[in-house]
């Protein structure tokens, strides 16, 4: 924790190609399956990324880097919390892809409920995507 932040970094291995696991990131219909309804993906640099949350909450979100199928990484801010940055990275490994997943500058308060919630939220992706 570093000035009243702190980060969660997590990894999953999936027998499946990196474009597989990159679509699951960042197409609608799959976001929808394992994050959120998506409001606005747009992937180009300083596109908007913006989710539909639970009980009429949004996530807003700017691309600040995109490699497809490798990279995304984005400015990421719920309502009333300090923005945060969200990376996924995407490597091909031992015939299927290696996802790491870097979220970063979270407040310190509410730095274990993200924690919990991503753990959650890949669990859900792990469904849509074979592990």
């Amino acid at each position: 924790m570093v000035n009243g932040a702190c980060a969660v970094r997590l990894t999953r291995y999936y027998r499946a190609a990196p474009d597989e696991v990159w679509a699951a990131l960042t197409e609608p219909d799959s976001l929808a399956r394992w994050l959120a309804a998506p409001a606005s993906v747009d992937l180009r640099l300083g596109g908007s990324f913006r989710l539909q949350l639970a009980e009429g909450e949004t996530m807003d979100g700017r691309v600040r880097a995109v490699e497809p199928p490798r990279m995304l990484e984005l400015d990421w801010q719920r309502r009333g919390e300090e923005p945060s940055i969200l990376r996924f990275e995407l490597s091909p490994n031992a015939g299927g892809t290696m996802l790491v997943l870097d979220h970063r500058r979270i407040d310190a308060r509410v730095g274990m409920r993200y924690a919990a919630q991503w753990e959650r939220q890949l669990r859900r992706l792990d469904l849509t995507v074979e592990r």
